[in-house]
């Protein structure tokens, strides 16, 4: 008498796992194709982070959404990135789309989005689990190295989304103030960081490598010739791909940080 409650129970959890997905967060791409679920992406934006084969139109555009492109699509999902117009995330409910809108950023916002966006097609526990490498582990390291991350005119503050994971390394981001502030030497200087990481623009993954080049610039600027990370030769450049968007590709980005010499 028992099997036919829980028979009800497990069919209404799988009516609520999506199988089609419009995505118009390429971090949120990255982890649903970490979580499995990338067969099930059938819209996704020109950034996703998608083999040139996958079928899904990348016609998705959270800064000027098209809700007769989206339709074509048939999404039972949808998930926006923390920064879309909260009038269209209400169009998509409207129109009958379950909505993911991924969380403020802060420090934990990756984890918590990893997780939403797992209970959302059916893979919590496998999100859960994934979450949690972004995490301590006994590998990590013990006192604090100082860090700053340059990427296109900004560095990454001890609210962005990268602060966690990087923090979990004993890398601490500074300038420490705010999300995302303007570059300027003074206040780099000021901050004397260990390491220097400078993202550059690209679609693809790649390592994170000490950078000449990039010092010999920085030694000619000279508010930030005498930084630390400039005049010990710790200034490094690396691609910015999937693995340094707000999802799961943190996870294997921490794994080529820890390697880098301490």
């Amino acid at each position: 008498m028992r099997i036919v409650p829980l028979l009800v129970l497990a069919l209404a959890s799988w009516s609520q796992a999506a199988t089609r997905i419009a995505s118009f967060s390429p971090g949120a791409t990255r982890t649903l194709t970490d979580l499995g679920a990338g067969e099930e992406i059938v819209a996704a934006t020109r950034w996703c982070p998608l083999p040139a084969e996958h079928p899904a139109p990348r016609h998705c555009d959270a800064f000027a959404p098209d809700m007769e492109k989206l339709r074509s699509t048939r999404p039972e999902l949808v998930i926006l990135p923390r920064l879309a117009n909260p009038l269209w995330a209400e169009r998509c409910r409207k129109a009958g789309y379950r909505t993911l809108v991924l969380e403020p950023e802060s420090s934990a916002s990756v984890e918590a989005d990893i997780i939403a966006i797992g209970e959302a097609v059916g893979r919590k526990p496998a999100a859960k689990e994934l979450a949690a490498k972004l995490g301590p582990t006994h590998l990590d390291a013990g006192p604090g190295r100082t860090v700053t991350v340059i990427w296109s005119g900004v560095t990454a503050g001890e609210n962005s989304y990268l602060a966690g994971p990087l923090k979990t390394l004993g890398l601490r981001l500074v300038p420490a103030g705010g999300s995302w502030n303007r570059l300027d030497w003074e206040t780099l200087a000021a901050a004397n960081p260990g390491l220097i990481i400078w993202v550059e623009e690209s679609p693809r993954d790649g390592p994170v490598i000490k950078s000449e080049t990039k010092r010999a610039q920085l030694s000619q600027v000279s508010a930030v010739k005498d930084v630390m990370a400039v005049r010990e030769g710790a200034v490094y450049v690396a691609p910015s791909g999937s693995e340094w968007l707000p999802g799961s590709g943190l996870v294997s980005l921490r794994a080529r940080l820890r390697d880098l010499p301490r």
